[in-house]
């Protein structure tokens, strides 16, 4: 089961990089009539007063998290150790059971360390922040698939007074505020 676990987890982060997909192109949707493509929709992330997260960083900020609730673990446990130490009162089976609380807790804060200076070097050192894993920069995700354009994926542009503009692919463009189309092919 953790073998395929593994595996898994393995296919999904490095399995994108493997596909070659074509990537999509705004010359199919302009071939089109303006009158029969829907209106573009997009939502302003100014008017919500929040940007929208990604995929990659809502996993960069659990991968964070789970490394600060588990340094915090740790350090929860040392203390834990030497208080039970400290309120032994000289019984040994208590100081024992104390030592090996102590003992976990360092142990703990090694691999910690240890797994984030392994990360920190591959992501920076070795991928030379091509490859993030979350911790030193967002994580990135394969992109397995890459949308085609298809009629679906093409809309018109609407000018601020109501007339039609430009037809673009949804996937890879934008429309400006006067319906004219504005390509975000080197913003991927």
């Amino acid at each position: 089961m953790k073998k395929l676990l593994v595996y898994s987890f393995l296919l999904i982060l490095f399995g994108g990089f493997l596909i070659n997909a074509p990537v999509a192109s705004a010359q199919a949707c302009t071939e089109l009539s303006a009158d029969t493509m829907p209106a573009c929709q997009s939502i302003n992330t100014g008017d919500l007063g929040f940007q929208i997260p990604s995929l990659g960083d809502i996993l960069t900020f659990i991968i964070r998290a789970f490394f600060v609730i588990a340094g915090l673990a740790a350090l929860l446990y040392l203390l834990l150790g030497a208080l039970a130490w400290i309120t032994s009162g000289g019984d040994k089976e208590a100081i024992t059971a104390a030592q090996q609380k102590i003992q976990a807790a360092v142990i703990g804060m090694i691999l910690i360390v240890a797994v984030l200076a392994i990360i920190w070097t591959l992501e920076q050192v070795i991928f030379n922040r091509r490859i993030c894993l979350g911790l030193s920069c967002p994580l990135t995700l394969p992109g397995v698939i890459e949308p085609k354009p298809d009629a679906k994926s093409c809309c018109a542009c609407v000018s601020k007074d109501g007339k039609l503009g430009d037809v673009i692919n949804s996937f890879v463009s934008s429309c400006n505020e006067d319906g004219t189309g504005l390509s975000t092919v080197g913003a991927l």
